[in-house]
């Protein structure tokens, strides 16, 4: 009984350690016989339109890298200066399935104009390289594709769309710097977010152009937070029956009715950093800068994040119009549950630029 239990034992020992090399086998990375992406060629030139920024620039086709065993392979595309050896390389996308891409006008843009700060060129047409990075793990050396060149001519700021100037006491009376109403659709309906911050009360008005040659303006004593307004062109006052820091405005331009929502005294960062609102929330403050000649309003705030811990942006703590991934563009983070995470642990810096058709979360490891 004893010999039959031990032959039965060391069978049994024999079959899983032959499986357990089996599997060994099957999985057994073979550099030498793995093959990369092969990237198609591209246009040996670009010239890119603001106006254009919705349609595709470039779209790319490889074929899909191959390893000796079944495995999930994700695969970036990269792009980089000519000459820098993908140093600094931007990633634009990353998949497992996908073999094409295709970047907007607007993206393909943005990255470029990143690189341009990167580098500290000066604004101008550059030498471009892209190639296919694919990554079995962080433990195996990535398989890099060939590179396809081009020559891209990238434009400064963003589309152009029609736009009114809020303008009032928030920015000193001056044109140059207001913020806007826009029309997305490029007809008579605009709409847009403003921050007065702490100066709505003050009064401010709208205009057509940047010049005090025509307005609109309140008709007589509006009540106050009224959410309807039927604006005058000539003859009106200045809006003053407003007291919180940032509203949502939507204007009509052929009806002249102003309509008015969304009135917070602030927005500030929640998220696991502060235990989703158990200690306050991190408050953001009004802050500009000149891009391209055109004056850009943000929100900002500086905290500590922690890798992979969820956080939003909301109003006055509440849990309504709060700000995550599908409620704008983001650069230096990514999204992981609806939220916005860091990679890294570290002091970050946020840049939310809220006046805008399409607003853009820029985040910053100091």
């Amino acid at each position: 009984m004893k010999l039959f239990k031990s032959i039965a034992t060391l069978s049994m020992a024999l079959t899983i350690w032959s499986a357990c090399d089996s599997d060994l086998d099957k999985v057994y990375y073979d550099d030498a016989s793995a093959k990369p992406a092969t990237l198609s060629t591209i246009e040996p030139a670009y010239t890119l339109d603001a106006q254009n920024s919705d349609q595709t620039a470039i779209e790319f086709t490889w074929t899909k890298p191959q390893v000796n065993y079944q495995a999930a392979i994700t695969t970036s595309l990269e792009m980089d200066v000519k000459g820098k050896a993908f140093a600094g390389a931007v990633t634009l996308a990353s998949t497992k399935n996908e073999t094409t891409y295709a970047i907007t006008t607007a993206d393909l843009n943005a990255a470029l104009l990143k690189v341009l700060e990167k580098y500290e060129l000066d604004f101008g047409a550059l030498d471009i390289e892209f190639r296919m990075a694919s990554s079995i793990s962080k433990a195996a050396t990535p398989l890099y594709s060939n590179v396809a060149s081009t020559h891209i001519t990238p434009f400064a700021g963003e589309k152009e769309y029609p736009q009114i100037w809020i303008v009032g006491d928030y920015c000193g009376w001056n044109h140059e710097n207001s913020q806007f109403l826009f029309s997305a659709n490029e007809d008579d309906s605009y709409a847009g977010m403003i921050y007065f911050d702490g100066k709505s009360a003050n009064g401010w008005k709208l205009c057509p152009e940047a010049n005090w040659d025509a307005e609109w303006a309140a008709d007589g004593t509006p009540a106050a937070e009224a959410p309807t307004l039927t604006l005058v062109t000539s003859g009106g006052g200045n809006m003053t029956n407003y007291a919180h820091n940032s509203y949502y405005l939507e204007f009509d331009k052929s009806t002249a009715i102003l309509k008015v929502s969304q009135g917070y005294d602030s927005w500030g960062v929640v998220g696991e950093h502060n235990n989703w609102g158990a200690s306050v929330d991190k408050v953001m403050t009004l802050e500009s800068e000149t891009k391209f000649g055109k004056r850009q309003y943000y929100l900002t705030a500086t905290l500590d994040l922690q890798a992979n811990k969820g956080w939003k942006i909301r109003p006055d703590s509440k849990w309504e119009n709060d700000k995550g991934p599908s409620q704008l563009k983001y650069d230096g983070v990514q999204e992981e549950g609806g939220n916005f995470v860091v990679a890294e642990d570290g002091n970050y810096t946020l840049k939310w630029y809220f006046n805008k058709v399409e607003q853009t979360l820029e985040v910053i490891k100091n």
